[in-house]
């Protein structure tokens, strides 16, 4: 497998920053390594390929809209009624990328066109609140949740993965201008780049 090229190459560098950089409230991580796959179905969710899937995964039914599933090492999101999404190890992309046939839909990896920031610590939604149009309280945007929204002016899929961590998927050429609105909004909390 090719190693891949980080987007933000000669941007992120590792180390504390902000103005409280001893206690940052915000981590940032560049996941490097993962799959995103859309999976468009022509005619619904097929009895057949529901069969494989839960033989295959464990995978009883799809994901309620607005969702992420758990699956393997990643998630199975649906964001409306179309296409699904994957997002996580190459092995359940792999499965899922076999299962769908010609007949029932197609499987488009989207992987190599974004990158993908894990946001950390107990900022990290009031970071994320400085530049989002959405509730990010818990009890509106809860652990599994996952939506298409727009921050500071550009297109992300934003995904909660608990109380205080989400990850972000974002187009790589539009990468370094997302760092430098995100880490010039961090800095008021402190963050630390992993």
């Amino acid at each position: 497998m090719l190693d891949r090229n980080s987007a933000l190459r000669g941007m992120r560098v590792p180390g504390r920053f902000g103005g409280n950089a001893e206690e940052p409230g915000v981590t940032i991580e560049e996941i490097k390594e993962f799959s995103l796959l859309e999976i468009a179905l022509w005619d619904g969710e097929s009895a057949s390929l529901r069969s494989r899937l839960s033989e295959l995964l464990n995978l009883q039914a799809l994901p309620e809209l607005g969702r992420a599933m758990t699956i393997g090492e990643g998630r199975l999101i649906r964001l409306a009624a179309g296409p699904l999404l994957y997002f996580g190890a190459a092995g359940p992309a792999d499965i899922l990328a076999a299962a769908v046939t010609p007949e029932e839909g197609s499987v488009v990896s989207l992987s190599h066109g974004r990158c993908c920031l894990r946001l950390g610590g107990p900022m990290a939604a009031d970071l994320l609140k400085r530049g989002i149009r959405t509730d990010l309280r818990e009890a509106a945007f809860p652990a599994g949740s996952a939506m298409a929204s727009d921050i500071g002016g550009l297109g992300v899929l934003l995904i909660r993965n608990d109380a205080a961590s989400f990850d972000l998927l974002l187009p790589r050429s539009r990468a370094t201008v997302f760092w430098r609105w995100l880490t010039r909004r961090a800095s008021a909390f402190g963050y630390d780049v992993l």
